[in-house]
């Protein structure tokens, strides 16, 4: 038995319509099984039961064995002072809060068999989706809801995550977005090393010679510790010599250029290309954040990716000989749409949240649904399973819906897994 199913079992009001009983024989009923609460605290808020007669107003806490009420340590917690039930699965030991006996269901005796069969038979599949036999009994309406859902939910989580970053570096977003565009801008492989070039790099250090991109060029490739290359032309002859005053008149520390990862990489993936093009958006708006609140449309972020890295890198993907690709040196159409994706639209959305700003909201999720879908296997997964996947905010759904609850198999936590729990359904055989 998991706890989330007890939760799943209360919250879709299964067995609200039968006669109740607590563990001391006395009966229940509920008016209303209250708000189901995500965060810190009772699993329930603000319930309304009647117990023999007597309304009571307050909290639903939830366990698979009433002792653990006393093994989570709630009976030293003030925020469970207001519980009003306690809900088992098991009821082993009576519990009490300040010499307060709590009232107990003990809510196996309640459930049907058929239910529990269901869930089993859901817990039980080995397949990353365990619902994907049933996926042809679902309405393409249901299955568009939840993906929506989702895309709402991971643009929340994406929100949280800025806020706790935003409280590390005193909200400073303009720094904060110059990092987790670096961030975006390389390979993954790279990803860790591009945060570690940022943080030797404060925005403020970038400030100071954002007027002249040879010199903002040479403190991002110096500090890189890519000029340690073994080059002899012109241009990184002249990257060298600016960052030996850099490096004096700062006390900058460099990295090692073997953290920087090159393995089959395509050449538009190479880290000094990429180090090349962030220090030239830089250089073109050192206020980025700024210029993405001030757009009004996609254009607009589009044209802010339209940057120059210079005429080296025209031909060039790193401190060698000219390579045989050309037309590499601007931010390409599909490495700009992940910057948009995963950096632009989570903080426009998270400026309108903590700024109290619904419009910055409305017009992420509108960006959000402007964009073509990733091409990810998670998303050619889905549509295996014939979910839509048009735009972005429909992959972003995908994305969550699989990461977030479908290999965690909370399953009861999903409208499609609600769907198939509450209602009996044909189990269809698909070969994956």
């Amino acid at each position: 038995m998991r706890e989330d199913l007890i939760q799943f079992i209360w919250r879709s009001k299964t067995v609200l319509d039968k006669p109740l009983y607590l563990s001391n024989g006395l009966p229940v009923s509920v008016i209303n099984p209250g708000l189901f609460n995500t965060n810190q605290g009772p699993d329930f808020l603000f319930a309304k039961i009647q117990i023999d007669g007597v309304i009571w107003n307050g909290h639903v806490e939830i366990h698979i064995k009433s002792s653990d009420w006393l093994a989570h340590q709630h009976d030293t917690d003030p925020n469970y002072q207001n519980i009003i039930l306690h809900i088992v699965w098991i009821h082993d030991k009576e519990v009490q809060f300040k010499d307060r006996v709590l009232p107990c269901l003990e809510l196996k005796n309640f459930v049907d068999q058929e239910l529990l069969d269901r869930y089993e038979n859901l817990m039980n599949h080995n397949d990353s989706i365990a619902c994907h036999s049933f996926l042809d009994g679902i309405s393409t309406q249901l299955k568009s809801i939840q993906i929506e859902r989702m895309m709402v939910e991971r643009l929340e989580q994406k929100t949280e995550n800025i806020n706790a970053d935003l409280l590390q570096n005193q909200w400073d977003w303009e720094d904060l977005f110059y990092k987790k565009l670096a961030h975006y801008m390389v390979a993954p492989v790279n990803s860790g090393a591009m945060d570690s070039l940022t943080a030797k790099i404060p925005r403020q250090l970038v400030l100071k010679n954002s007027s002249d991109l040879i010199e903002l060029q040479s403190l991002f490739f110096g500090v890189s510790g890519l000029l340690s290359e073994p080059c002899q032309d012109a241009y990184f002859k002249m990257l060298c010599k600016n960052f030996t005053h850099q490096q004096l008149k700062f006390d900058l520390q460099t990295m090692d250029a073997f953290q920087w990862k090159l393995l089959r990489l395509r050449p538009a993936h190479f880290p000094s290309l990429r180090i090349a093009q962030l220090a030239a958006l830089l250089y073109k708006m050192p206020h980025l954040f700024s210029q993405v609140v001030e757009a009004g449309d996609l254009k607009s972020i589009y044209l802010i990716f339209d940057v120059s890295p210079g005429i080296y890198w025209q031909d060039h993907v790193g401190f060698s000989k000219p390579c045989r690709y050309k037309n590499l040196a601007a931010i390409g159409k599909q490495t700009k749409e992940i910057l948009i994706i995963n950096v632009v639209i989570p903080f426009l959305f998270a400026y309108g949240t903590v700024q109290q700003k619904p419009a910055y909201c409305q017009r992420a999720l509108d960006w959000m649904q402007c964009l073509k879908a990733e091409k990810n296997n998670i998303v050619y997964m889905w549509k295996s399973f014939n979910f839509a996947m048009d735009h972005a905010g429909q992959s972003q759904g995908g994305i969550q819906l699989y990461r977030c609850y479908c290999i965690a198999k909370k399953c009861s936590s999903c409208l499609i897994g609600n769907e198939i729990l509450n209602h009996p359904m044909k189990h269809v055989h698909r070969s994956c």
